[in-house]
């Protein structure tokens, strides 16, 4: 473990840093625990150990990807980590009924950055979804079909920039996420009292397949009620 120096100068106390730190012009200070703080140097480039814990990350199913269930993977020094990543941007928490602790989420311009530095390549999970859901969304009937697409857009939905859900009318929904964030403000907006589909596509301006299908996955995550088929009512 190194030491360094603490310097008093007009009742202020200055920490002495290694030599590797002269070119920084500030740097991260993360709190361990009383008395123990993790010092790095501020970056918005992505190192080694960045990379692992973002692997780390995307290993893990969207939906388990849950702070109470991270903790338990990621060691005493990748939650630091996980932390700077937060700090600088390149990892959020997004909150919902369904999540509302959080769900760990890597920003869509970090995949470039790790698949330039990662001998395996992460994907872009931009590409695949447009060709497929160049909507933003898709509905399947045949359960065939729709496993053929979640295999196909795995590693999409396990980052979840893809979610998908079976509705109580036996048919598959899947949306991207852009669509589903796009399209469930709009829905909050005029739910106000229980309406049916074609109702609030119509309210909304949404194409009806697609506000089917993004009602059911905000039905799926606790944010609407589905009163009856195809009746749904703000919680």
């Amino acid at each position: 473990m190194a030491k360094s120096r603490i310097l008093k100068k007009n009742d202020k106390s200055y920490l002495e840093l290694p030599a590797e730190f002269k070119d920084c012009d500030e740097i991260e200070m993360v709190q361990v625990k009383d008395g123990e703080y993790f010092i790095s140097a501020a970056s918005k480039k992505i190192d080694e150990i960045e990379i692992v814990v973002l692997k780390k990350l995307l290993s893990i199913r969207f939906e388990k990807r849950v702070p109470e269930h991270v903790n338990t993977v990621l060691t005493e020094v990748e939650k630091l980590i996980l932390k700077k990543l937060e700090k600088k941007g390149f990892v959020s928490l997004y909150r919902s009924k369904k999540y509302p602790n959080g769900v760990y989420n890597i920003k869509n311009e970090i995949y470039p950055l790790i698949s330039g530095r990662a001998a395996e390549k992460a994907p872009e999970p931009a590409k695949e979804p447009t060709g497929i859901l160049a909507n933003g969304f898709l509905t399947l009937k045949d359960k065939n079909e729709a496993y053929k697409l979640s295999q196909k857009l795995n590693a999409e939905m396990k980052m979840g920039e893809v979610i998908g859900v079976k509705g109580f009318d036996g048919r598959f929904y899947v949306v991207t996420k852009e669509y589903l964030e796009k399209s469930q403000k709009a829905i909050d907006s005029v739910l106000k009292e229980e309406k049916d589909v074609d109702s609030i596509a119509k309210e909304t301006k949404m194409d009806v397949e697609g506000c089917s299908a993004v009602l059911r996955l905000m039905a799926e995550n606790g944010d609407v009620l589905e009163k009856t088929k195809g009746r749904f009512a703000p919680v």
